[in-house]
């Protein structure tokens, strides 16, 4: 007897890796569209992977670097 699989669907963003990544497999370069895709889609695995982290979860005021700073201080006076 046969034991019953459901299938899983697929997401959009799997589907893109898979297109894109059997391109890239065969040779071919990717479009600028198809790179920014990839990209994305990248970014969206990551993230379902790992989820935020706490920095991401807390705003903080840009801290200005110090080139910046030294370029400001010149500016005062």
């Amino acid at each position: 007897m046969e034991t019953f699989t459901p299938y899983q669907p697929v997401s959009r963003t799997e589907m893109v890796l898979h297109s894109l990544g059997r391109k890239i497999g065969s040779g071919a370069e990717l479009t600028m569209s198809e790179r920014l895709m990839a990209m994305t889609a990248a970014a969206q695995v990551t993230v379902n992977n790992y989820g935020p982290g706490p920095a991401d979860m807390v705003v903080q005021k840009p801290q200005l670097p110090e080139t910046v700073k030294g370029i400001l201080a010149s500016y005062i006076g």
